[in-house]
């Protein structure tokens, strides 16, 4: 699955829309840098960088 190919989440900004361990996968590569949460509209599980989105991270 590539990253850029994954379907998209009209609810949440367009995020990708991943599985479980694709996502656990993607955290793991990037050293911790993205974190996963559950799409509040239960489209699966998106990823985002609190550090780089500070604001506007959806965990803030």
């Amino acid at each position: 699955m590539r990253y850029s190919s994954a379907p998209r989440c009209s609810a949440c900004e367009h995020r990708a829309i991943l599985e479980r361990e694709t996502a656990d996968r993607l955290v793991l590569e990037s050293g911790g840098v993205l974190v996963t949460y559950d799409c509040p509209e239960g489209n699966g599980v998106h990823l985002c960088s609190p550090d780089f989105e500070r604001g506007n991270s959806p965990l803030s």
